[in-house]
């Protein structure tokens, strides 16, 4: 059985959510909710598509502390007036716990992951989460 303290050794390609959600960042909060809550994310990642650039990161926990917590309109905040940046990537093939470490320096729960430049997943605090959680319950 493995010990609930290690970091599991992999690479973050192996544990990353391979599909990534993207809007440009003058999306509207209430719809970029709309996508994320659609596609079960925790997170989107703000970019300009022509030319290609990423700008910033927007979780479901910002929307509730920048939006809804503040009492403003879902309707007219856009992304970008509430996107973490700059934006914290880490390489598809770090480790795992290279990752770990990462989001505890910085406290967040969510790295985007970059191969050749671009970006191919997310791993978040989840991910890593219910891999020590399969490792242990077998």
């Amino acid at each position: 059985m493995a010990d609930y303290r290690e970091v599991p050794d992999m690479k973050v390609s192996e544990l990353m959510t391979k599909y990534v959600l993207m809007v440009e960042p003058e999306l509207r909060v209430i719809d970029a909710m709309s996508r994320m809550l659609e596609h079960n994310f925790r997170c989107i990642i703000v970019a300009r598509m022509n030319p290609y650039k990423e700008l910033g990161l927007v979780t479901r926990f910002d929307i509730m502390e920048k939006v809804i917590g503040r009492g403003l309109d879902p309707l007219k905040v856009r992304v970008s007036d509430i996107m973490e940046k700059p934006v914290i990537f880490i390489d598809a093939d770090s480790t795992v716990k290279e990752a770990a470490r990462l989001m505890g320096e910085n406290q967040i729960c969510n790295l985007p992951v970059k191969k050749d430049g671009r970006v191919v997943g997310v791993i978040g605090s989840t991910d890593i989460f219910r891999e020590y959680r399969r490792r242990i319950t077998g």
